[in-house]
This record gives C-alpha cells, structure tokens and sequence, in this order.
C-alpha cells in the first residue's frame, strides 16, 4: 500500500483508518497501483516547460524583440537539464510562420531576439517556443503567446472592427462593423473600400463596399466560415491620401454564436442534499468575459442564491439542492437583455469533494457524502505535475469528512485532489491553487527615486531564498520609459503566469497576471474561482491508468547535433558493417561511423553553432557503393491556431496609439538630424507585395504552369543564408500540407511538379531529401487545392508546383551518398546601450528609446547580491525595471521598480 504519510497531517480518526488499511494485500491496494501509474509517467515522461521574458510587452515594426527563455521540468520548477536546443517562432496574425529560431540550451535557459522587418504588417503577433522533447505532450503545452505590433509609418488612415450578432430577416447573423477615420479621428465617409473574407490561407469571398457619412460599413460573414477555423480573417483595402493602398487585417474573433454561460458544480456534480459551491463562466463572442448578474430560483420560482460575476466573466455561489427540484439561473448582461438557463441536473446520491485554504498555512479537505454511502471506503490523491503530495485510504462514517494538510508539503502552483473509489476508479476531481512559502524574495533599490536625462543610473539586486537566505540566481532584466510603453499588468505574461498558472491550464486564460499582480482576499476568491471553471491539463486518470507507457517520439534533443540513418542494398535489405563517412567543409570535420547488422549507424554528437552544409556517404565493408543511405530525420511541425485568439486587437492603432505616436514623434526628430539608422521606417519608402517575377526569370517549364494569381497559396522562398533539405525546410510553411517519411525521406500528401513535369514518389524523395534540389534552387511554389477548378488539368487532385531559379541543373542522384544543409545555432546579438560618459559623447543629440536596458545574463552572487547600471534616455518619464529569475532549488522571483526622469 502506498501512502504518502510523511507529508500527512490529518485528524487522528483518518489516522486510526489508515492503520485498518494497512492489512489489504499490496498487489491488491489501488492506492499503490495509483501511485505507481503516476510515479511511472512522471519518471518516463517528465514535463518540461517554457516562459520567454521579453524586453516589452508590444512593439512596432523595426524594433527587436529581445528575449530571454527559462525552461523548467517538474512540480518544483528546477530548470532543465533534459533539453539541450529550444525553438522560438515568430507567428503572424494569419498563423503563418515568419522567423524560426532553434537557439542552444545552457543551464536550463537560452537568449535570443527577433527583428521586425518593416515588410510586417501590423498586426496581433505570435511568439511559440518549444523543445523537442516537449512535442511529445503536444502543442498544447508549448509557450504561445500574443501580442501586438504596430506600424509607426502606417498612413494616415485608422481602422477598426467590431464583430456582433444581428438580426436579419429573422436570423442572428455574425456582422463586423468597420469603422475608418484620419489620424486626428475624423470619419472618412462615402470612401470605395474592397474587403476580402479570408480563411484557410486563401481568400473566400469579395466584395466591394462604401463607408457611410461616420466613417463605418457593414459585412455580414458568411454561416460557411465556421467550415473554415483556420487563420479567418477581414481583409480591408481603401486608398490612403497618398494614393497608396491602405491594407489592414482584423481576425474574425467571434468563435460562439453569442454570450455563453457555463455551470460548474465543485468536483462534478450537484448531489442531494449536499452543500455545494456552483462556478459559473460567462463569455462573449469574442471568448473574453463578460460582466452578468442574476439569481438562481428552484421549480417554484423560489430565490435560493444570488449570481454576479466577480473578474473575467467567473463567479460562484452557493447551493443545497434537492433532488426532486429543478433549478435555473435568471441571467441579466450588460445590455439589460436576458436569459434563463437551466443548472446541471441534480443527482441522488454521491460524494462532493470540497477544498478550502481558510488559513495561510493549511489546506482542508472535506469529503461530503450521501446517506446510503455511509461506512464506504474510498481512496484520495493529491498531487501537483504529477509529485504525489498526499495519498491515503479514508473511511466514510460521517456526512463529512475532514482531512487537513500542511501547504508547505506544496509546492506553489496548481494541486490537482481526486478521490477515486475502491476499484481505483475516479469519481470526483477538484483542482485548487495554493501558495506555498516557496518563492525568491528579490529587492531593488537604487541610490535616488528621481534622475535626470542621460544620468547614470545603478540599481542594486538582492536576492533570498523562500527561508530569507542570500541565494544564487539567474535573472534577466528590463528597463523600459513607461510612458511610452504603458500596460495593463493584468494582462502581462509573467514567469509566475505561465510557470505556475497556464501552463498547467486548459483553454484561453484572460489577464493571468491579475492572479498575481496584488494578491488578497478577492484575488484568491477570482483564483479559485478559476480553478473551478478550467481543466486541469496534463492527464487524465482514466487515460492515465490505460496507457502503455512507451518510448517517447521525440527524443530529447541535446547540444550536440546527432545524425542516424541506416545503409540498404539498392533492394532495401540491411548492410551490416557497412562504413559511413561524414565530410562538414566550413567546420573541417570528418567523421566516420560503422553500421550494425540491421544496417543502422549513429554519429556521436557534436556542436554545430551555425548551419553548414554536410555530405554523407555510404560503402559495404568490401567498399562498393552499391547502397542505399538514408538519414533520419525529425519529422516537422505545423503552426497551430491561435489558442489565445481572444488577446488579438481589432484595432492595433487605437491600442498602441500612444505608443505609435512617441515612436512618430522619435522618427521626425532622428530624420530632421539625419540619424535615419535609427528611424523605424522611412516616410517615403513604400513597401509593397512582391512583384511575381516574370516567367522567363524560371526554369523552363516541360510542362502547363499555374497562372499567376490563380493558385490558392503561393509561397516565396527568400534569399538567406542557411537552408536544411526542402523536404525539412517545408514542413510547416505550406498550408494544409503535411510530410510524412515514406521510402526514407519526408514527402507531402499531395503529388509534386517540377517545373511543370510530374515527379513520382522516388524522384519526389531525391529531390526533397537526397540533395537532388537545394532549398536555395528554389524561386517559388504554387498550391492547388481540392476546390480549385484547375486541379483538373492535373490528375483531378490537390498538388504542389515548385519553380526553380533559372539556370537550375537536377543534381545527378547517388543513392549512396547524401547533401543535406543542417540547421545549427542561430547567432545571439547583444543589446547596446550608450554610454554618456565616454569623451566625445554628444550630449544634445536626441535619446529617444523605450528600451532602456536590457540584460539577459544578470546572476547574483553566495551574499545574494549584484548590480547593474546603464544611462536614461531623454525625459521625462516613468522608469519600469523588471527583474525576473529563478534560484537552483526552483524558486521562481520576480520585482518591478519604479523611478522617475526628469
């Protein structure tokens, strides 16, 4: 039997049970047999997560995103050691992939930054980050996070939406209101606007419109488009007063056919004559909460509770039902409008499982039970990320029973209580946070609470463990001008909001933060009023106690890169002790390596700290290349949909205006003095689409060609300087297509031509794996889709057209030998920060940045203590220094300090 009893600390007659429990055979215990099913998925498949810091909370295009990224494993938040590489994307609004960054792991934690190029638009942008190791619990556990980029240069035109739904002949229809005015507010009436109607990566519908006398259109959205959840979006074009084009996207945010209230009974069900506590959700259209009030009354139209929302849409109440009454909520929203909806039916009889945290160093636990399951055994389960907490047998002799826990056996984050019945089988769930006395306690202090302009500031950092003693930590930190940077800190994502919080949590999570920004009484009833609303995330039980327990997919990757394959006779059967040479040029590095019987090799690892071309080949023993290599190779990943769509703007101006109109006012004073390195985009360069060049730039094409404009995704390969095999390098950038390995390499589901000439599926993998093209041989490919009319020209079904650069030659295949350009390490820049008090620093030259300072390497010392300095900018303004970072033992720390310039 398995019971966790050094962390117990029960009432003396749940002890006296767990003495009579003592006596059931171990093989038969269900509490062992739980625990070790738990303890077996911890220890095989340990969970690792990711939370990026970033410099900013938004930015505008020409700026860099500098972040720096913790990676932690298990309930107590150590960071890891298990992965050696992370990945970082850069995701736009239409879920398409604009930078991937694969950055190498040191000590749990990596640094990394991306530029916004000024050919972005502005838009709600992406940042996923991920190891490969976690793809082995799915994308949804991987750091994805929103948030807006504005366009400093953006015309003069602003644009927003709002999405509602309308009557229409007697049917709610989901309309989007746009509304156009000039940069000064004024409405731009009677305007010819063109708006498309966009999803699945093309466009669906078109249509021409007029804005009316206030500047607004109307465009009721086709029923089809929930056919359709990928990427949708509102595509507006109206001419600017430059005569240029003014282009501007709004997501199609509207995912429920209207408001939505959810019930949620504690642990599952609302029992017979049982006290319980009811959580209620109400959202939008839009997925964000909304205010309601109301109150709950029985068959009678007897008043029992009252309803009112207390924070993002959640609230809860509490109830004693009777099994012969039905009960219902008389909702009220914002727009004095109503609704009536039915509570979860009441059931006979059953257990409610109930948590309390009623002092700060105790949790308790009651389990309520029916009458006629009085002198029941059951079991209880408490754990976080799967660390066993609390497991124990309990013996049901009264209506109520009452376990206490110490909360310092927890660590701080989401603990998940189950309590199972004799068979081992669940029967309720309840998930409750408690805070735990186990987080650093940082202090920043500077020498004065006000500068000047371009003074030389030094703030002090000290650092102490959950004991308050001086501890060993890695921090990054940012300095930005507030007052051009203003946030709502409830909305912020935070190492102590994702480590601790979402991480853990299923669906969209509005203003995590707030649970940890100030933290009280209200804050902890809206927590645990979250807690009753969401899903616990990582397994569940059921799933938990069936699964096989196997070898993950993706193995966890390390610093070193690791190359396997295997050698075939040109009939596919193994060649044992065949020999493989491994040539990389530019790092001058030759290896070898020896296959086993079954024809399999492995490369020991080794670093490889930016991409570089490599060349494998492949003899028997006797030396004859009459083999076939073939490498292995991780099987890509495609870019999911928005899990956080609700965060996206439909009006990316109006909610950065602030910080677009310093950024204007910045560009005006660096253009007048001639300093156009540091303007963010300049006012007479118009960017534009890629003009398609024409077709004589090409390879000859042997074969009918897509015409320009009529293919349903066309994809760009640009100019850059590393590139993995196509068939690597592909996956994950075209829509709808997936790569999968077949006859050793990864080809689409879907056929491929080449330069007009249809390719079978051996000449598909030498050309997309075996070096027969190169990505940078590429100039463009075109994607046919199933509705497309022309697929009938070619076979009737969906494909892929890749057009070659002219001058193009099909590299002769050699079945022993393998070209492939392996994607290492991406290069780290370092942030700069002038320095004014260098002879010759030019004082009266405007300093205009928001980011002040950033350090991605900050570390205290065995006293706990480290400092660090840097030069205002121009004010005046509000300082915000943010400090975030973790300690050895796990403990998460994070400080915000505040000082004025003036």
């Amino acid at each position: 039997m398995k019971i966790i009893n050094k962390w117990f600390t029960g009432i003396a007659l749940v002890c006296g049970l767990l003495i009579c429990w003592a006596f059931i055979p171990k093989a038969d215990d269900p509490i062992d047999k739980l625990v070790t099913s738990l303890q077996k998925w911890t220890d095989t498949i340990p969970q690792e997560k990711v939370y990026l810091h970033t410099d900013k909370p938004y930015y505008a295009l020409g700026d860099t995103i500098w972040f720096k990224g913790y990676i932690t494993i298990g309930g107590r938040h150590q960071l890891s050691k298990l992965s050696g590489a992370m990945y970082v994307e850069l995701i736009s609004e239409k879920d398409s992939l604009v930078q991937r960054l694969k950055l190498p792991v040191t000590s749990g934690m990596v640094v990394g930054d991306f530029i916004l190029k000024d050919d972005y638009h502005q838009g709600s942008y992406r940042i996923r980050a991920y190891t490969q190791w976690m793809r082995n619990a799915g994308e949804d556990y991987f750091y994805d996070h929103t948030f807006l980029v504005g366009d400093v240069a953006g015309g003069d035109i602003v644009a927003k939406a709002d999405f509602s739904y309308r009557d229409n002949k007697g049917k709610k229809v989901l309309t989007a209101i746009l509304n156009y005015t000039n940069d000064q507010g004024k409405a731009l009436g009677d305007k010819a606007v063109r708006y498309e109607i966009w999803a699945d990566y093309k466009p669906l519908w078109r249509q021409n419109g007029k804005t009316d006398a206030l500047g607004s259109m109307r465009i009721v959205i086709p029923d089809d488009i929930k056919q359709h959840p990928e990427a949708a979006y509102i595509r507006t074009i109206l001419q600017g007063s430059d005569k240029y084009p003014i282009i501007r996207d709004f997501p199609i945010k509207a995912t429920l056919s209207q408001s939505d209230v959810q019930f949620f009974p504690e642990s599952g069900n609302l029992v017979n004559g049982i006290a319980s506590r009811v959580a209620f959700k109400a959202i939008g259209i839009d997925g964000l909460g909304i205010n309601i009030k109301g109150n709950i009354v029985d068959n009678d139209n007897k008043e029992i509770a009252k309803l009112e929302t207390l924070h993002a849409g959640m609230g809860s109440f509490l109830v004693i039902p009777v099994s012969d009454k039905t009960y219902t909520a008389n909702v009220i929203f914002e727009d004095g409008s109503t609704k009536s909806i039915p509570l979860p039916k009441v059931i006979d009889q059953g257990y409610v499982l109930s948590v309390y945290q009623p002092n700060k160093d105790s949790v308790l636990v009651r389990i309520h039970a029916s009458a006629p399951l009085l002198s029941s055994s059951v079991n209880l389960i408490a754990h976080t990320s799967g660390e066993t907490v609390f497991a124990a047998p309990v013996k049901i002799e009264k209506p109520i029973t009452s376990i206490w826990l110490e909360k310092k056996v927890f660590p701080t984050g989401i603990a998940q209580f189950t309590l199972f019945n004799a068979a081992g089988e669940p029967l309720n769930e309840r998930i409750v946070f408690i805070r735990s006395n186990d987080l650093m306690q940082l202090d920043i202090k500077t020498a004065k609470t006000s500068y000047n302009s371009k003074e030389h500031v030094q703030v002090d950092l000290e650092a102490k463990d959950s004991q308050g003693k001086p501890t060993i930590g890695n921090f990054s930190v940012s300095v930005i001008d507030e007052s051009k940077v203003p946030f709502d800190e409830n909305k912020e994502s935070t190492i102590f909001s994702t480590i601790l919080l979402t991480s853990d949590l299923k669906g969209y999570v509005e203003e995590p933060n707030y649970y940890f920004a100030k933290t009280g009484d209200e804050t902890d009833k809206a927590l645990d009023n979250l807690m009753l609303t969401q899903g616990y995330r990582r397994f569940a039980w059921k799933e938990l106690n069936n699964t096989i327990v196997t070898k993950p997919q993706f193995p966890a990757e390390g610093l070193g890169t690791v190359f396997t394959g295997r050698v075939t006779t040109l009939t596919d059967k193994p060649v044992p002790d065949a020999n493989i040479s491994l040539l990389a040029l530019r790092a001058s590095a030759v290896k070898s390596a020896t296959a086993d019987a079954d024809g399999h090799f492995y490369f020991e690892p080794f670093f490889l700290t930016d991409s570089i071309k490599l060349f494998f080949q492949a003899r028997t023993k006797k030396g004859s290349d009459k083999v076939k290599l073939l490498l292995n190779s991780m099987p890509g990943i495609k870019v999911n949909s928005n899990p956080n769509l609700p965060d996206a703007s439909l009006n990316v101006h109006s909610s950065l205006k602030q910080y677009l109109d310093k950024g204007k006012q910045e560009d005006d004073a660096y253009e007048k003095l001639g300093m156009l390195d540091k303007v963010h985009r300049l006012k007479e360069v118009k960017i534009r689409a890629k003009k398609p060049d024409p077709l004589e730039n090409y390879s000859t094409q042997w074969g009918p060609v897509v015409p320009e404009g009529h293919a349903d995704f066309t994809f760009y390969v640009e100019p850059r300087d590393e590139y993995p095999t196509p068939g690597i390098y592909l996956q994950g950038l075209l829509p709808n297509v997936i790569f999968t390995m077949r006859s050793g390499g990864m080809v689409p589901n879907i056929s491929v031509y080449l330069n007009g000439r249809r390719l079978n599926l051996d000449e598909t993998v030498d050309i997309l794996n075996n070096g027969g093209l190169d990505v940078e041989d590429i100039a463009k490919i075109d994607l046919l889709n199933k509705f497309n009319s022309l697929i009938y020209m070619y076979g009737k079904e969906p494909c892929m057209f890749i057009y070659t650069k002219k001058g193009y030659v099909r590299k002769t295949y050699n079945p022993s030998a393998v070209n492939i350009t392996h994607k290492g390490f991406n290069k780290v820049r370092e942030f700069y920060s002038p320095k004014y008090d260098k002879s010759g620093a030019n004082l009266k030259l405007p300093d205009l940045r928001s980011t002040i300072y950033w350090n991605p390497y900050l570390k205290t010392d065995v006293a706990g203590k480290t400092s660090f300095n840097f030069f205002n900018a121009d004010g005046p303004g509000t300082y915000k220094v943010v400090v975030e970072g973790i300690n050895a033992a796990g403990e998460l720390g994070r400080q915000v300090f505040r000082y004025t310039v003036n």
